[in-house]
């Protein structure tokens, strides 16, 4: 394993590749258990309602079990998405749904990588929020609000709390919120264990890939996901039937197995045209992702079972392949 991938893996939610636990909780089914206390009192908001709310937790191997069953759900997913990727027969220069497909395999793999890092994109349904509000009402710590609203939330855990806000899109948000977790490991990389020099590399590595995610003005880090809209609705840049003005190799983004290289491997440069650049981007989160779950797997003596019958399972059906 490269030296980077081992210095951004010491910044990692470790304990999720020590999780020899059966059980299939995730982190909704975790939520809605309630199984915590609050951290603080529930804030209001203008409507009188919580859309922010901090956990504390005393049992911290059940909410490690629940970030290791999501990080092995997304990866799986993600990597699925990236190996059906090829070519079809009678119409060899077709690239419109490996676009869509190489897109939701890197949208895939960064909610596996929040995961990996104590984060986590989640949609919290009402029965999830409710639970939250029994226990503030239960303790006094409702302030008075009418409830907790449901939607999309990012999650943080520090130490042994977890910190809920909510978002609103769905897609930008969690691009901006795999950004926020880059600019983290870039700040933090100088408190790790290492040669200078490969700091020096491990921050490159990661700098690079958030740059290329804010191309084109995209302040969110969600350049991909503007360029899949466009593919998707606008059936632009030639990957669609005549297949007019494009200027990719179509034979190039059909690869389904680029991300088994090291991240570091791709071109970021934006000006090897944005189907391309999707590609490069795409197969560089993929491979970050698959890297950082190896490294940790292996280290932690591949004890993970959701990592064992899951993920590497997976991995192993396809090198048999």
């Amino acid at each position: 394993m490269t030296p980077e991938i081992k210095l951004i893996h010491q910044l990692s939610h470790n304990a999720i590749f020590e999780v020899s636990s059966k059980a299939e909780t995730d982190l909704k089914a975790w939520v809605a258990n309630g199984q915590y206390l609050m951290d603080q009192a529930l804030v209001p908001n203008a409507q009188g309602r919580a859309s922010e709310f901090k956990l504390r937790f005393q049992d911290a191997d059940k909410i490690n079990i629940a970030l290791a069953n999501d990080c092995n759900r997304f990866s799986q997913a993600a990597i699925e998405s990236m190996w059906c990727i090829g070519k079809v027969e009678k119409l060899p220069k077709s690239t419109a749904w490996a676009t869509v497909q190489m897109y939701y395999s890197a949208f895939f793999a960064v909610h596996a990588l929040l995961r990996i890092f104590g984060r986590a994109c989640t949609q919290l349904d009402s029965s999830h929020v409710e639970a939250v509000y029994q226990v503030a009402s239960a303790t006094n710590m409702d302030s008075g609000t009418s409830c907790i609203e449901n939607g999309f939330y990012i999650s943080v855990i520090k130490n042994n709390g977890i910190e809920y806000k909510k978002l609103k899109d769905s897609h930008a948000d969690t691009w901006l919120s795999f950004s926020n977790l880059l600019t983290w490991i870039i700040n933090n990389i100088e408190s790790t264990t290492g040669l200078g020099k490969h700091k020096s590399d491990a921050i490159d590595l990661v700098s690079n890939l958030k740059q290329a995610m804010s191309q084109s003005g995209a302040a969110k880090g969600n350049w991909p996901s503007q360029v899949r809209n466009r593919v998707n609705y606008q059936h632009s840049h030639g990957v669609w039937y005549p297949y007019k003005n494009a200027l990719h190799d179509h034979e190039a983004i059909l690869r389904n197995s680029e991300w088994l290289k090291q991240p570091q491997t791709f071109d970021l440069n934006p000006n090897t045209g944005e189907i391309q650049s999707l590609f490069n981007i795409s197969n560089s989160i993929l491979s970050l992702m698959y890297q950082l779950m190896k490294y940790g797997y292996d280290r932690a003596g591949k004890i993970s079972l959701p990592l064992a019958n899951g993920t590497f399972r997976l991995i192993n059906q396809i090198r048999a392949a």
